[in-house]
């Protein structure tokens, strides 16, 4: 439920854009941002969205509200990708407003066929192949992957709730998880080997990614940073995970065949990029998870570490 001063926020962004909440006044769509997204439809009958991050939501969200704001005015010009139109905005102390026009239709993961996979593997090789901009800053939002590996490696690291956490969560499951503690600077190295810094989108999923005449809309663009390319590959199936969906080969071929790049050094890199997050980032989101989707969680984890430490695993549960 947003505050007062969020609500007064969003009432100045309808007024200034002359736009009308559909349904309920105040009642947000899912969003794990920090920002509420309303649907709003402007005086001409056009659908749309309002996405309102007040300044309570804290120094996180909000600067990341200010990231996207920045990526549309900036980067979606001239992104080969396309990106919802930014209708209008407002940025103020107390928070940031987006107008932003409906991208398409969301579908489930389960329902994407091979053709849309290939599809998305074509979109994000386009838009890794951008020219990294020079200016602006993107390469300096914090790397939540790499930031979990650097404090897991701290001389007190066991004693951080994290830490502890991630050791609950996994032992029974991970036999190994000493090893794979043991080699994190090694996993660390793996998912930066042989990657040149690219564009990345930095929360690609299937929710991130609507459909609109036969094209993919790619929208919330929050995290978006020059970053590894395995990271937009492999979130990809750390969010398909859960609800028992395997992305299809369909998606690295046609990656590959659009940006030709070594792909056995790409396929390790996805490998570790993958493990790194299931290990260090997952174990706080396995509460807001059923246990069916917990326990696909634990198996996918158990197929990589096996693969990342060089065992034999079972063809069926081997990683794509």
């Amino acid at each position: 439920m947003e505050n007062t001063a969020t609500r007064a926020l969003m009432a100045r962004a309808l007024e200034a854009f002359r736009v009308a909440p559909v349904g309920r006044p105040g009642v947000a769509l899912e969003s794990r941002s920090g920002a509420g997204v309303h649907t709003v439809r402007a005086e001409g009958g056009e659908v749309a969205y309002l996405k309102v991050t007040g300044a309570e939501a804290g120094r996180g969200p909000l600067a990341a509200a200010r990231r996207e704001l920045r990526f549309y005015r900036e980067l979606a010009p001239i992104v080969p990708v396309r990106t919802p139109r930014l209708l209008g905005a407002l940025d103020a102390d107390d928070g940031v407003a987006l107008l932003l026009a409906a991208g398409g239709e969301a579908r489930d993961a389960a329902s994407w066929t091979p053709g849309m996979w290939a599809a998305l593997g074509r979109d994000l090789a386009a838009l890794h192949g951008t020219p990294v901009p020079e200016a602006g800053g993107w390469g300096g939002r914090p790397d939540a992957l790499l930031a979990a590996l650097d404090a897991a490696d701290a001389p007190d690291a066991a004693d951080t709730p994290d830490a502890a956490g991630i050791g609950a969560f996994w032992a029974a499951s991970l036999p190994r998880l000493p090893d794979l503690l043991d080699r994190r600077d090694a996993l660390r190295a793996r998912l930066t080997e042989r990657q040149p810094p690219v564009l990345v989108h930095g929360d690609c999923h299937t929710d991130n990614v609507v459909h609109d005449a036969g094209s993919l809309v790619f929208c919330d663009w929050q995290e978006t940073r020059i970053g590894r390319p395995a990271s937009d590959l492999a979130f990809l199936q750390v969010r398909a995970t859960p609800a028992g969906t395997t992305v299809p080969r369909a998606l690295m071929d046609a990656y590959l065949d659009a940006r030709p790049c070594d792909r056995d050094a790409l396929e390790r890199a996805l490998v570790a990029e993958e493990l790194a997050i299931l290990l260090f980032l997952w174990p706080p989101f396995a509460p807001f998870n059923a246990p069916e989707a917990v326990e696909r969680v634990r198996r996918r984890a158990r197929a990589l570490a096996a693969r990342y430490l060089g065992e034999e695993v079972d063809p069926q549960a081997r990683p794509s």
